[in-house]
């Protein structure tokens, strides 16, 4: 099944509500000191426990015209996978996927007076379930170490801050853990919080039904889509990783890359004469011994001085 939350990483910038009270509620947040921050907010799951059904697709992409080739209905499969994208390897990769969003406190501070309050619970009420934070990570992982890497990291970048080279040999790979924040100014809001709130951070409501990657997809090098990178083009297809069971037998749906499954995405909202896509709204980690920014060659002992040329793709 296709989560509703696609339509989340589809818009260049966070959603912002048009009525003022929603719009102070969103700068009130970003204005809270570490202390009222503390006194005023908390995290709660995105997904009821184990939901069966928060399968994500993740589009990283740098321009919307990869996707509307990708997704086109009336370009024969065939064509697209010669030359259009290429699926990176391994395929069906388990991941865990946590999941939790802002929520005003039962009792907030009273630093704050009644119409701030107001305003923060209204804009919450009207869209913070959209301002999620939600990380993939591999099933070695657990929040705690994906939040020490994250304190401990000075130059984190989004995948957009990320340079030509080090982007080129990561369209290849699978990360460690992915970072999906619609609003990325709430990075630091969401870090604080769960390092407060860091021992109650591995409890099973905060994560989702195990994960399995269908495939990273990413856009050929010889693809010629005008006005589009093709190492900064990918989408990576998640599904819920369950099994279903009756009385006499289990059943494990398992996806496949086909042209049915990319025409169900055929209603995603394109911009055809904009170019540009690209936004923070990801932070992929692919070696957790160093930056996300850089590429750790004692792990990596077959990596060349200049990028891959990626020839036969």
């Amino acid at each position: 099944m296709i989560s509703t939350l696609k339509s989340w990483f589809t818009a260049n910038k966070p959603e912002m509500a048009n009525d003022h009270s929603n719009r102070l509620g969103y700068f009130k947040i970003l204005s809270l000191t570490d202390e009222e921050l503390i006194e005023t907010l908390c995290l709660e799951p995105i997904y009821k426990e184990f939901d069966p059904n928060c399968s994500n697709t993740f589009l990283d992409c740098q321009s919307d015209r990869f996707l509307a080739a990708l997704f086109d209905p009336g370009t024969s499969f065939d064509f697209k996978s010669n030359e259009i994208f290429h699926i990176v390897e391994p395929q069906y990769v388990e991941y865990k996927q946590f999941a939790v969003k802002l929520k005003l406190r039962d009792h907030p501070t009273n630093t704050l007076n009644e119409n701030d309050i107001k305003d923060i619970r209204e804009y919450l009420d009207a869209y913070g379930s959209k301002h999620g934070f939600i990380v993939l990570m591999r099933p070695d992982l657990n929040i705690l170490q994906v939040l020490n890497y994250l304190n401990e990291t000075n130059t984190l970048k989004s995948d957009r801050e990320i340079d030509d080279y080090t982007s080129r040999i990561n369209s290849e790979r699978l990360p460690k853990f992915l970072i999906a924040i619609q609003a990325t100014q709430y990075l630091r809001i969401f870090c604080k919080l769960m390092n407060f709130y860091s021992n109650s951070l591995e409890t099973r409501t905060n994560y989702t039904s195990p994960q399995e990657l269908v495939a990273k997809v990413i856009q050929r090098q010889k693809s010629n889509i005008e006005g589009t990178i093709p190492h900064r083009n990918c989408v990576y297809f998640f599904t819920s990783n369950i099994e279903y069971k009756s009385f006499f037998s289990s059943t494990k749906i398992r996806h496949v890359i086909n042209d049915d499954f990319l025409k169900s995405y055929s209603d995603i909202k394109i911009d055809f004469d904009n170019p540009h896509f690209y936004d923070d709204t990801y932070f992929t980690i692919y070696d957790m011994e160093c930056g996300n920014e850089e590429i750790n060659v004692r792990n990596n002992q077959r990596l060349e001085s200049a990028p891959p040329e990626y020839s036969e793709y």
